[in-house]
């Protein structure tokens, strides 16, 4: 698995809003981004894919930060796999549930 390093930020964001919302305890939050070093993905810098990126964003009209995963795929021939299939129409992005099919 690889993953851009835009990721880790965007889990503990993920994670403090749950812990905002009351879904999971405050400590368990920083708990769980302590995990995260132990996945075992692999981080790619988001600046190796930061022009593709904003192509893909300008030709899809979507965000950035969703086009660096989309771009890192594209560079890796891998699929983007995800809890919620944002970009539509687009071969390399898988639903989460579906990959779960698959196995």
């Amino acid at each position: 698995m690889h993953a851009p390093r835009l990721m880790a930020s965007e889990v503990a964001n993920a994670l403090w809003r749950k812990a905002r919302q009351g879904q999971i305890e405050r400590a368990d939050a920083g708990t769980a981004m302590a995990l995260l070093p132990n996945m075992p993905q692999r981080w790619n810098d988001d600046e190796t894919v930061g022009a593709d990126a904003i192509r893909l964003a300008l030709a899809l009209d979507h965000p950035v930060s969703d086009c660096v995963y989309l771009a890192l795929a594209f560079r890796r021939s891998a699929t983007v796999v995800t809890a919620v299939a944002s970009i539509e129409h687009c071969e390399a992005v898988m639903t989460l549930n579906d990959y779960a099919g698959t196995r």
